[in-house]
């Protein structure tokens, strides 16, 4: 069977048309899906609080509680240290101690004023622990944000690599076929160069379609003050800010929680220090990101929430210790 130059030259025509009019829709539907959620994540973050709290400067813990310990020696026979810790950073210190003088006297009198040191604590450390679940919701809800955006990357990417995938190998079939086909060396040159040029476009537009990128704001980030340990933070309330920044309350006992959470990020490739451009665009206001990037994020994320839901162990350590 022969095939005539023209013949060929038709087929491969109408593989490019059709390819590039497939191309053409999707990038038309992906640019429309696309455009609506830059507008969307471009706005304020909507996981961020709707009202700025404002929190009890009264409750700001002592900067070293040694001092205390060895003047009112009562506090370390009762409460272990780990719980007096807590108490400093929630703000219940002082309460604890006048409770436990009052615990001290033993009489019907004191009752009352026992009940009412106790509800105090009590109410403190109860709002300490929906300070704790309220950071713990906005992370969850970065978390599932960033994850949203890059299911959706991940999706166009491997649609666009699996078209283009396809496509190359029909032009690599075609070839074959239509090289066999024709009996004249000019044509079967022709049909060669032409179906490896065409495949060969298809295999390279596969590799670079997956590069795609979304534009992804967080002028309210929770990584910053992580990253660059800040002394003091306007997005986190200041007890969980106190216990993740203390390294008496880490597991190491070494270093702050922070600090902690900063090295595993490093030592687990998701943050490379040489990379100025990734730092800037983790840790500042956001910027075009990519599938990976937005994973990466993802999981930095997930771990801050986890060490900060850790907080509440030792807010039930202490509250457990009061209720006995």
């Amino acid at each position: 069977m022969k095939i005539s130059f023209k013949t060929i030259v038709f087929v491969f025509a109408c593989i490019l048309m059709g390819s590039c009019e497939s191309l053409k829709n999707n990038q038309f539907l992906n640019s429309y899906t696309k455009k609506n959620i830059d507008h969307h994540v471009s706005q304020t973050s909507y996981c961020a609080p709707p009202i700025p709290y404002v929190y009890d400067s009264s409750f700001i813990p002592l900067t070293d509680i040694t001092p205390l310990l060895k003047f009112d020696t009562l506090l370390a026979k009762k409460y272990s240290y780990d719980d007096l810790l807590i108490a400093n950073a929630t703000g219940t210190l002082l309460l604890l101690q006048d409770l436990i003088h009052l615990e001290e006297k033993n009489t019907p009198d004191n009752l009352i004023y026992i009940l009412i040191k106790k509800q105090q604590i009590f109410s403190r450390l109860l709002l300490a622990s929906t300070e704790v679940a309220s950071l713990a919701a906005e992370l969850d809800c970065e978390s599932e944000r960033s994850k949203q955006l890059a299911g959706y990357l991940d999706q166009i990417n491997d649609t666009r690599v699996q078209r283009f995938t396809i496509l190359s190998v029909i032009t690599g079939a075609i070839t074959a076929v239509a090289t066999l086909g024709n009996n004249t060396t000019k044509g079967q040159i022709f049909v060669g160069v032409t179906g490896s040029i065409i495949s060969a476009v298809f295999g390279g537009l596969a590799a670079v379609s997956s590069h795609q990128s979304i534009q992804f704001n967080h002028h309210r980030n929770l990584l910053t003050d992580v990253w660059y340990e800040h002394k003091t933070s306007s997005y986190y309330p200041p007890f969980v800010w106190f216990i993740l920044q203390g390294k008496e309350f880490s597991n190491t006992k070494q270093y702050s929680s922070f600090h902690n959470i900063k090295e595993r990020w490093i030592s687990e490739a998701m943050v490379d220090t040489t990379q100025k451009k990734q730092i800037e665009l983790y840790f500042g206001t956001g910027g075009k990101y990519h599938a990976d990037d937005l994973h990466t994020r993802t999981n930095m994320i997930n771990q801050l929430k986890a060490e900060v839901r850790s907080v509440s162990q030792n807010l039930q350590s202490l509250m457990l210790k009061l209720s006995a």
